[in-house]
């Protein structure tokens, strides 16, 4: 199993270099948007990313991210009864779609001093979408901080049990990420990987059980092995050697069977006119029974 290819189906949309397990993880990159490209919304956006720029786990780029943040404001205005109403989320989630965090702030203002055909309070207004904006962005942060030291610990587990496995030490290799939590988004993909050292495990057991019992003459036993290691492990090439060097992986030849000559055009020609010899002699004895019983009636 090869480091980057793993890690491909483990972690979509993250690429490990086999390098980087000696420096530590990589960074977590980071999209912060708006989602509905309004201004209010842009205020958030800068005021995550200047927090988040000082975070050196974090990699702030909207080019092949791991996550994105969506900031959104949604405004309600009532000229009537002069309610002003803002809500604010912030949703932080995985490329894949996986919902990582999710912050909500409501900021309500009511304009009593509203006359008819007069705006509302833009004082009013503008503070409503202030407090959104400050609740909305100190909010998120700290999700944020924690979904990233999450993400970076789960990193270093994966790194580590890989290289583990990689040195063909698979107590080690599971032990390492046995220690990723559910919090992490990549959970069942690391159970995933786990059930695949154990496989590899396994197959290394069975491949050395097998050597053993070849050399002790028991090469019944060894084939069964050998055979049961799975097509995709790591030990399979090996495993089909050894076959093929005990026979194991031969088929046995096929018995000839005894083959019926084939029928040929004079064949058939021949047992055609045989067939029709035989029934001309069936007519002629029951045309001569007929006469026969016609002159004894006669008589």
């Amino acid at each position: 199993m090869q480091f980057l290819k793993k890690l491909a189906v483990a972690f979509a949309g993250m690429l490990f270099m086999a390098q980087a397990a000696f420096a530590g993880a990589p960074p977590v990159r980071i999209a912060v948007v708006p989602g509905g490209g309004s201004g209010i919304e842009q205020e958030i956006v800068d005021r995550i990313s200047n927090s988040l720029s000082a975070n050196q786990n974090v990699a702030l780029s909207t080019v092949n991210p791991d996550w994105y943040v969506v900031c959104n404001i949604k405004e309600f205005m009532d000229q009537t009864s002069g309610q002003i109403r803002y809500n604010g989320t912030v949703l932080i989630k995985t490329t894949g779609g996986h919902i990582i965090s999710t912050v909500a702030v409501q900021k309500y203002n009511q304009d009593f001093s509203l006359s008819p055909g007069t705006p509302l309070n833009k004082a009013l207004v503008d503070k409503a979408a202030r407090d959104v904006i400050s609740g909305a962005s100190e909010r998120a942060i700290g999700p944020i901080e924690n979904a990233v030291t999450t993400e970076m610990e789960t990193r270093e587990k994966v790194i580590q049990g890989q290289m583990l496995a990689d040195q063909e030490e698979f107590d080690g290799a599971i032990n390492a990420l046995r220690l990723v939590t559910p919090d992490s988004p990549h959970f069942q993909n690391v159970r995933n990987l786990m059930e695949e050292f154990a496989m590899e495990k396994q197959a290394k057991e069975n491949l050395a059980r097998a050597q053993s019992l070849i050399k002790s003459g028991k090469s019944g036993q060894a084939i069964a092995l050998l055979k049961a290691i799975p097509a995709k492990s790591r030990y399979k090439g090996r495993a089909s050697a050894l076959l093929a060097s005990i026979g194991g992986g031969k088929k046995k030849p096929a018995l000839a069977k005894n083959k019926k000559p084939q029928a040929t055009a004079s064949n058939g020609k021949n047992a055609d006119l045989k067939a029709l010899d035989k029934a001309l002699e069936l007519e002629k004895k029951a045309i001569e029974n007929a006469q026969a019983k016609v002159r004894s009636q006669i008589k």
